[in-house]
């Protein structure tokens, strides 16, 4: 459903004289909340939880002038929401464009796949990206990561775990249970009913592997715990964050609506 915001916006470009030299993306961050008023189906899972009902999404990109985007078609290739950065930079002149414009240059290891070939040539079966690091979450000891047609899970997906205290949560071997083990293949069983685990343990030993290195990777995690009255942002932490409020505190949202 396209909200009554977004059809504002179109209308106002079409006023302007702007929408035939417009290229839309539309798309959402995540799948809907487990409450009434959402459903996923026929996908497992909701926001806030790493089944595909809570991070697979439908996305578009429209062009009224099909000399900005001819290609109609749909492609079940992997799109992660990065990949929207290197795709519209190239689409708007490339990274020489960019730095030319803003006097930034370009991060030399970008988690981020340009997908305009996917997009513009209309080949829409060869498919850029292979792999998603979904997450790795050691408070609620959660690990995801995503590998051609498997999608290998670690850990309770049902654990709805807070941050306890503001001290570094670690990305070690101890942050994630290792003991509850799902593998679905996502290409045909999208809806996650089947766990393969237990039939393909090589596979799950090579993605297991891999998000080893991921962890090896990081830095450790840092809960930030907001109170009513000294909530972020701050001189401290120049942002807000987080979504998550720690057992016992109501945040104050009359506060939180001065950051609008």
């Amino acid at each position: 459903v396209v909200s009554t915001q977004s059809t504002g916006t179109i209308s106002k470009f079409k006023e302007l004289g702007m929408w035939n030299n417009t290229l839309m993306l539309y798309m959402s961050d995540n799948g809907g909340l487990n409450d009434s008023y959402h459903s996923n189906r026929p996908l497992k899972g909701y926001k806030f939880q790493q089944f595909e009902g809570g991070i697979r999404t439908p996305a578009f990109l429209y062009s009224a002038n099909q000399d900005i985007l001819a290609v109609r078609g749909r492609t079940s290739c992997y799109v992660h929401i990065s990949d929207w950065y290197s795709t519209l930079v190239e689409f708007t002149g490339g990274w020489d464009a960019y730095t030319a414009s803003t006097g930034k240059v370009p991060i030399s290891e970008l988690d981020s796949i340009n997908q305009l070939e996917l997009l513009i040539t209309g080949d829409l079966d060869t498919c850029q990206r292979t792999e998603i690091m979904v997450n790795i979450d050691p408070v609620r000891r959660t690990a995801v990561y995503i590998k051609e047609d498997f999608k290998l899970l670690f850990g309770n997906q049902w654990d709805h775990a807070k941050c306890k205290t503001n001290l570094f949560y670690p990305f070690n071997v101890s942050g994630v249970d290792w003991s509850i083990v799902q593998l679905y293949n996502i290409t045909g069983d999208a809806a996650e009913t089947t766990n393969l685990a237990e039939y393909y343990p090589d596979v799950v030993q090579q993605l297991y592997e891999v998000i080893l290195l991921f962890m090896d990777a990081q830095e450790p995690l840092k809960c930030q715990l907001p109170d009513v009255d000294n909530s972020f942002p701050n001189e401290v932490v120049p942002f807000c964050l987080p979504w998550d409020f720690p057992d016992g505190v109501t945040p104050s949202w009359a506060t939180y609506a001065l950051l609008d």
